[in-house]
């Protein structure tokens, strides 16, 4: 079996990739949009409805080119760096370590990270009671069960309340306790998106984009697969659905789906 014989789709992070009609999107990257679209901090917005409506719209024509899959969409995992680079940030923390910092649900239940995400589940809402889109919600940088639990009552606080309706909620699988605790945490998701970049990062503590490095590491990693492969195995023994998010150039990730008959959805 070859590349083009896998089952694949692509991460949407920017408007401009809807202009082509020929690539299918089974991710919505809710960070990424908001930053191109936007460039202001989301706790100091001018016009907060404009851009619910903007980020609606992109909502709406993705599902209309892409109907016969799930809209999944990923809630920001952006880091305080990337928040602070934007208009209006001066509260934003500057962190040592912005990596392991203020992401995901630690973010989310911040007092500066909540702006971001009352915005987020605005668009959701929305797009799920308004435009009755068929959204999925993908929660990323989960680090322990005890966040998965206040991240499941923090979106019921904004009135997404997993199992409401049908709403399915997932998990970005990002960390090594997230392939470890695969089986616990699968009691509070609905599936997982098993993100390779962020896994192998730290798995083997590398910055893949550092020059500096005296020598390059390996995403294909003995660590890194059997991490993936553990957690493939676990998802599917729960009966629900797992995708592995990867770069297109990732070989061996792309063998190991292929074997594992898993999605690819490539960034």
């Amino acid at each position: 079996m070859s590349q083009m014989d896998l089952t694949y789709s692509y991460a949407l992070k920017s408007p401009s990739q809807l202009e082509n009609a020929e690539k299918a999107f089974g991710l919505v990257c809710l960070g990424e949009l908001f930053t191109q679209l936007v460039g202001e901090h989301p706790s100091a917005l001018s016009d907060e409805q404009q851009v619910v409506e903007q980020v609606l719209a992109l909502l709406e024509q993705n599902f209309a080119a892409n109907q016969n899959r799930p809209l999944r969409v990923m809630l920001n995992d952006l880091t305080s760096q990337v928040f602070g680079s934007l208009k209006n940030a001066d509260q934003e923390p500057h962190e040592f370590n912005p990596a392991m910092g203020l992401r995901g649900v630690s973010r989310f239940a911040s007092d500066i990270g909540k702006f971001g995400f009352v915005f987020e589940c605005k668009v959701l809402k929305q797009a799920i009671v308004e435009k009755n889109l068929p959204v999925e919600i993908v929660v990323p940088f989960v680090r322990t069960s005890s966040e998965a639990a206040t991240m499941i009552d923090l979106l019921a606080e904004q009135g997404l309340c997993r199992g409401a309706n049908g709403l399915k909620v997932l998990l970005a699988c990002q960390l090594p306790a997230n392939a470890i605790l695969a089986d616990a945490l699968l009691a509070y998701f609905d599936g997982m998106i098993i993100d390779v970049d962020n896994l192998a990062a730290f798995t083997l503590g590398v910055d893949f984009e550092d020059a500096a490095l005296p020598y390059t590491f390996n995403k294909g990693n003995e660590a890194v697969r059997t991490l993936i492969l553990e957690t493939v195995r676990k998802v599917q023994v729960a009966e629900k659905p797992v995708q592995i998010l990867a770069q297109e150039t990732d070989t061996a990730i792309i063998e190991l789906a292929e074997a594992a008959n898993v999605e690819l959805i490539f960034h």
